[in-house]
């Protein structure tokens, strides 16, 4: 064998992951800067008398028209597209985003799941549940 070979192969072995990555690869994940949620009402795992609206605030990276929220308990169930969704922009380039169910949910546990992307290709899950009693 060709010593340019071995050489070629140790160097290349001896480079940090990523930089070999970036070579040889157009759609690297390390380029996904994920949306982030925060500031959630009602809080998670809160107890409730009665549960009807929701709040949270996505990151400025955000695309606002990919936000969905899907909210579950047991054969309960509810989506929002972001057309359903009351979106607001902050100065700070985060956005609030406001829902409302279209009845009061009563009794039992409820999971407020929230999807939506930042660029095509990143997308971002968070979620957490609440008790209604």
């Amino acid at each position: 064998m060709n010593p340019r070979f071995f050489t070629i192969v140790a160097v290349m072995l001896s480079l940090p992951m990523d930089s070999v990555l970036a070579y040889g690869s157009s759609s690297s994940s390390s380029n996904c800067d994920k949306p982030k949620y925060s500031e959630f009402k009602p809080n998670a795992n809160t107890y409730l008398q009665s549960f009807r609206e929701f709040s949270f605030v996505a990151s400025s990276n955000t695309t606002a028209n990919s936000i969905e929220v899907n909210i579950s308990a047991g054969a309960f169930k509810e989506h929002f597209s972001a057309k359903e969704l009351e979106i607001t922009p902050q100065k700070s380039g985060r956005m609030e985003v406001k829902g409302k169910l279209n009845k009061p949910f009563q009794h039992g546990h409820a999971r407020i799941s929230v999807t939506a992307h930042s660029k095509p290709g990143c997308e971002s899950t968070d979620g957490y549940l609440i008790k209604v009693q």
